[in-house]
């Protein structure tokens, strides 16, 4: 196969203290069957045993990076960007896992789409190892792929969803570090991506993401906070009508998940 047909792609995995979950995480890339890859850890310092679990591993296409974000997954994504030699990017965080053909697919569509600059798929949740639902819908009918699609997901709640996510390297893409933005720093990169390319769809769960104690619930009000200040940066590339609308939507929404978020904070006390 030619080097076009199998490019590299640079699979980048943030962690911190995620040593119950990483290997697991790790192995589901190891499990895929597009073998031409890349696997750069950006581990925030854990003081558990990530670094052990992810050294033995003892595989020489993954790459251990130790950084210290302050806080800022963007910033530590951001270091896996810089470090990345591939013509392909995805990402996987480290309490997450991909269906072994996840690279494959994608990298076929991008292969066979030099239109798209970026493809994303659906992924389902598991909680205690069940599914539960699943996350991800393609553009608006409107916002076919002739069509850019930034408004239909600026309207939206982002259905695009990082793990599932692959698109071309270059460019100088880089997630925002703003702290004002923690939370939705993924959703304001797709906004960008959104604004400048074509976006693809597969329209299958090609990845699981967990819910567990340590990304629900606690994140609730910083999201809230977070996507205010998203909706503000947007504001002048959208018209009066579509960031009302935005405005309507985005606090029915907050009300709609309130319940369900308070219940996990209370779940955890």
């Amino acid at each position: 196969m030619s080097e076009h047909a199998c490019p590299l792609v640079s699979i980048i995995m943030p962690t911190y203290n995620y040593a119950e979950f990483i290997g697991e995480s790790i192995s589901s890339v190891l499990s895929q069957t597009y073998r031409n890859w890349e696997l750069i850890v950006i581990d925030n310092y854990s003081t558990d045993n990530t670094e052990q679990i992810v050294r033995g591993f003892a595989c020489e296409q993954i790459k251990y990076i130790k950084f210290k974000n302050d806080g800022i997954i963007a910033a530590s994504r951001n270091v896996g960007l810089k470090e990345a030699g591939g013509q392909y990017i995805a990402f996987l965080d480290s309490d997450d896992l991909w269906l072994g053909d996840k690279l494959e697919k994608q990298v076929n569509y991008l292969n066979t789409h030099e239109d798209i600059f970026m493809v994303y798929s659906k992924a389902a949740a598991m909680e205690n190892g069940v599914l539960t639902y699943t996350k991800g819908r393609p553009p608006g009918r409107r916002f076919g792929l002739a069509n850019k699609m930034f408004i239909d997901l600026y309207l939206s709640f982002n259905y695009i969803s990082c793990l599932t996510v692959m698109f071309r390297n270059g460019g100088g893409l880089q997630f925002s570090e703003d702290k004002a933005l923690i939370t939705v720093e993924d959703f304001d990169l797709w906004l960008t991506i959104a604004a400048a390319h074509q976006i693809g769809y597969i329209s299958e769960p090609l990845a699981f993401y967990r819910i567990h104690g340590k990304n629900s619930g606690a994140r609730f009000r910083k999201y809230v906070k977070a996507s205010l200040n998203l909706i503000k940066k947007y504001r002048k590339k959208v018209s009066a009508p579509v960031q009302m609308r935005k405005y309507i939507s985005f606090y029915a929404y907050v009300l709609s998940i309130m319940p369900e978020a308070i219940g996990r904070m209370v779940r955890r006390t």
